[in-house]
């Protein structure tokens, strides 16, 4: 086989998420994995809101959801008394709920896809060794048989997890260290008299108890389980416990009963040269609020654009710099929330505060909003990247330059088309002509003028207020002209991953001219 654009080294969610995302630009890959199979676990498990917007502009919204349980509401308890409900559907349609998907299905689910796109999982390889010679990764891998095989790629992508061999490889330090608890967990089903979809938090004296719901009808229940001194976990353990928790319940059909310890740990740099790490190769944390998988496939989100675009000659060779520049304090800020509210909830010499914290939190729905946006990954931006510029002179309380953009549903002609899907659909910026209510001809001229100059970079589409018609979106709604505060005329340059890169009047069309000279 010829030298092909990109190696990705693993194949779970991320390494999957990566070479879908990839094959679906066009681009040539290989992925390898040592698994003979995908997981037979649950292991990760909460999809977050951001992460459902990824697997939506995929393609992969039905499949996943068709799988998913939704988390309706989590009771927390002091011991056994109830301190409160947390009603997920109150944070209204701003932030949407989690899904909880067993991670073999989420494997299952992306595997499918990429057979689709004329990618597949080369199974029984491992990454050996590699070399980064400027313009290209040469790499050795090989299989348990001993034969092995000389890899040519542009780029290598490490998505090999905690032990990755692309880490090594590049000689990065893994910095951090283990929590000292051990931490029990089983999977299995439960008779009780609780509503589907219902999640239970206990706080005790001997540490936190987690009941969280499953796909077919199961639940996962994560105890402290001490110095590791103690019996190995069983379902006659996970029984007694339940017992002393909620009486009345009776634990069956165990799927998984394991012990493990928790490490939060992250790599200085997220790419070095012609090579990248993504997912937990970069950076692992506790499973608090359930961002490890999220936050990787949120790294193979907004690596893989980039990377197509360069491959394609659509940008500069620049643009893979802002990857770490962007997503290695997303995961720094990550890694210290997840360390945060894991110390802050296992804790055994601060019952009586985390009493009164929770208490508050489950009276203040403020409080609970901004925790489940931060949860969900919709609040992550880049607002500090150098690949994004706000040139308007009134950018509070409206989406800036590396915001998310908010979710909307616009009209194309006859149909109805999510935003975030519009703008993933190819490998290419989406240039945005706010015109508002009114069509301005100057802002079309100004559209027509940039779309002949950077054609291979960008996409120009007419956005108004109302219906549109057969060549120009619409915002029925107002959701993006009157959500986003535009002042017509305006130029909103929107990536691939839903970020946007430039807001700027059309009297500063200056400014997208020199983006688009340095970037594309």
């Amino acid at each position: 086989m010829g030298s092909i654009d990109v190696l990705v080294a693993g194949a779970g969610p991320t390494g999957l998420t990566m070479a879908c995302e990839l094959r679906r630009y066009g681009l040539t890959v290989r992925v390898v994995d040592p698994a003979p199979r995908t997981t037979e676990h649950s292991k990760a498990l909460v999809v977050h809101a951001r992460t459902r917007e990824v697997f939506e502009a995929m393609g992969l919204r039905a499949a996943v959801e068709a799988e998913a349980e939704a988390l309706m509401a989590v009771q927390l308890f002091f011991e056994k008394q109830l301190l409160g409900t947390l009603d997920v559907a109150r944070f209204g349609p701003d932030v949407p709920r989690p899904v909880f998907l067993d991670q073999s299905a989420t494997e299952r689910i992306l595997a499918e896809h990429l057979r689709h796109l004329g990618g597949a999982v080369e199974r029984g390889l491992r990454l050996l060794s590699f070399r980064d010679e400027g313009s290209q990764v040469v790499a050795t891998i090989g299989g348990d048989d001993g034969c092995t095989e000389s890899v040519t790629a542009r780029w290598l992508v490490g998505c090999d997890g905690s032990h990755s061999a692309v880490r090594h490889g590049l000689g990065l330090p893994f910095e951090g260290s283990a929590y000292e608890d051990m931490f029990d967990q089983a999977d299995l089903k439960i008779r009780w008299d609780r509503p589907p979809g219902l999640g239970c938090g206990f706080l005790r004296p001997a540490g936190l108890v987690v009941f969280a719901p499953l796909p077919r009808g199961r639940y996962r229940i994560i105890a402290m389980g001490g110095d590791g001194h103690a019996p190995e976990p069983t379902l006659e353990m996970f029984q007694k416990l339940a017992d002393e928790l909620v009486p009345g319940a009776v634990l069956y059909d165990p799927e998984w009963i394991l012990r493990f310890r928790l490490h939060h740990r992250m790599v200085p740099k997220m790419g070095v040269g012609s090579v990248f790490l993504a997912g937990d190769a970069a950076h692992i944390h506790s499973p608090a609020g359930g961002q490890g998988m999220n936050t990787g496939i949120q790294d193979a989100f907004n690596l893989a654009w980039k990377l197509a675009m360069v491959a394609r000659g659509a940008a500069r060779p620049e643009l893979l710099a802002t990857y770490d520049a962007e997503r290695l304090p997303v995961a720094r800020r990550t890694l210290e929330m997840t360390d945060r509210l894991f110390r802050g909830a296992t804790s055994r010499r601060t019952m009586m505060l985390r009493k009164l914290i929770v208490g508050t939190a489950l009276r203040s729905r403020a409080l609970q909003q901004r925790l489940a946006r931060r949860m969900s990954q919709t609040g992550v931006s880049y607002r500090e990247s150098p690949a994004v510029v706000d040139a308007r002179s009134w950018p509070r309380r409206s989406p800036r330059a590396g915001d998310r953009a908010p979710a909307a549903m616009l009209r194309a002609g006859a149909a109805t088309v999510s935003l975030h899907v519009l703008v993933a659909s190819e490998a290419k910026m989406t240039l945005l002509l706010m015109h508002g209510a009114a069509r301005s001809q100057a802002l079309a001229i100004a559209g027509r003028e940039l779309a002949e100059k950077w054609g291979r970079s960008l996409v120009v589409r007419d956005l108004v207020l109302g219906t549109g018609d057969a060549e120009t979106l619409g915002d029925p709604s107002g959701a993006v002209v009157r959500g986003w505060r535009v002042r017509a005329p305006e130029l909103v340059l929107l990536r691939p991953d839903g970020h946007i890169a430039v807001r700027a009047p059309l009297a500063r069309i200056d400014v997208l001219q020199a983006y688009a000279a340095r970037w594309f």
